[in-house]
């Protein structure tokens, strides 16, 4: 199947999973592996997706549900549903110019697309494509003057919302990379490059866009900030050399003093800490396990969620990311006390399988699902859905 087949079947799948399936073809087998797994042996990114089947609907009908509104009023501003594309680092791995590609998308659908801080693409060339849709994730390194300057970056190119994400103290493990022994920073090795050929050459397109490329894909985020004159590679050790700290609610205090705008802390889970992270300023906390690259023995982010809604509280501003694979996914979240939803591999799929299409056709998907879930359970619009009957 040539490339412009796949985006053409691409723009015509039915279900996310679909384009899981056409992304998985598409790659060698040791990307696809690590897109899939996750931290560990992979059990929270599985457990994120399950646990949204033990949730059912106990839908109000005689309600008049047509036409279905699924816009949403959030930080001032009005979208078009209620979910955004999660921040997904180093996607040109997968599909050339895919942070271009999902910042037009974004802003043609009019949703929220969160640059993550480990991007391809430049922050400041992603606003200029989506400058009302761009929210920029930042993780606290090593570094305070790069930190500062990330902060610098985003007030002078008009972000209006940063996404600090807290719940790495440590550079995660994942048993794919173990076994495969590639990383982002080494690459192939003498002994690892000839099982990793093989693999590459049974997925041509890839490997040929890969190549043609001129390979590994430029860290464009932290470009700036390495020794002069380094390349990629070097680029890429000098990331991971620095971008882990293991912050603390000082340096989380920190960030809020430096940055104007709206705060959204992204990765506590805990009761406590959620309440502190409100407390401490936050505008919003999104909910998350990493998409389950964290740690293999955490809970689903769904049951994360429902452990921090409370009736003293029912209106916390709480995202929830992690596991959403259909529109029936996001009403689950929106019903059981979510405000928002995030999702990165159901677009990530989208555009490693068919390029823009495919990622506009992951946005539809979700997004025409939702609405259906919508109409059937008597939800006209956002507010009704979060007054919808939800049993365990």
């Amino acid at each position: 199947m040539g490339e412009w087949d796949g985006m053409a079947k691409a723009a015509k799948a039915i279900t996310i999973d679909d384009l899981q399936r056409m992304a998985m073809r598409r790659l060698p087998k040791f990307i696809g592996d690590y897109i899939e797994t996750g931290a560990g042996d992979g059990g929270t990114a599985t457990r994120n997706i399950n646990a949204f089947r033990q949730f059912k609907f106990v839908p109000r009908s005689l309600v008049k549900v047509t036409p279905v509104d699924t816009s949403v009023t959030l930080f001032d501003q009005t979208y078009a549903a209620p979910f955004g594309i999660s921040a997904v680092g180093m996607t040109s791995i997968y599909r050339r110019g895919a942070d271009w590609i999902l910042a037009e998308v974004a802003r043609e659908a009019n949703i929220p697309f969160i640059l993550s801080g480990a991007a391809s693409a430049p922050l400041e060339e992603i606003i200029r494509i989506a400058p009302d849709h761009t929210w920029f994730q930042m993780y606290v390194s090593k570094l305070d003057q790069v930190n500062l300057d990330v902060i610098r970056r985003g007030r002078q190119a008009g972000v209006k919302v940063l996404v600090v994400t807290v719940d790495y103290p440590i550079p995660n493990v994942s048993q794919v990379a173990a076994r495969t022994g590639i990383s982002m920073a080494s690459g192939p090795t003498v002994r690892t490059f000839p099982k990793l050929a093989v693999d590459a050459l049974r997925h041509p397109v890839w490997t040929a866009e890969f190549l043609r490329s001129g390979g590994m894909p430029l860290l464009g985020s932290w470009a700036r900030y390495a020794p002069s004159g380094s390349r990629q590679k070097e680029i890429s050790q000098y990331y991971i050399q620095n971008w882990c700290r293991n912050i603390d609610w000082h340096d989380l205090e920190a960030v809020r003093r430096e940055w104007p705008g709206r705060l959204v802390i992204k990765g506590v889970v805990h009761p406590q800490d959620v309440s502190r992270a409100l407390s401490l300023g936050a505008d919003a906390v999104t909910i998350s396990n990493h998409g389950g690259n964290k740690l293999d023995t955490m809970q689903a982010s769904i049951d994360s969620l429902i452990s921090n809604i409370d009736d003293e509280q029912p209106e916390k501003p709480l995202f929830l990311d992690g596991g959403i694979r259909r529109g029936s996914d996001i009403a689950i979240s929106l019903a059981l006390g979510a405000k928002f939803c995030f999702f990165g591999r159901p677009t990530l799929y989208g555009v490693t399988a068919g390029g823009k299409p495919g990622a506009q056709r992951a946005v539809e998907i979700l997004k025409s699902e939702l609405a259906y879930t919508m109409a059937m359970i008597g939800a006209p619009d956002v507010s009704s859905i979060r007054r919808a009957k939800v049993t365990r």
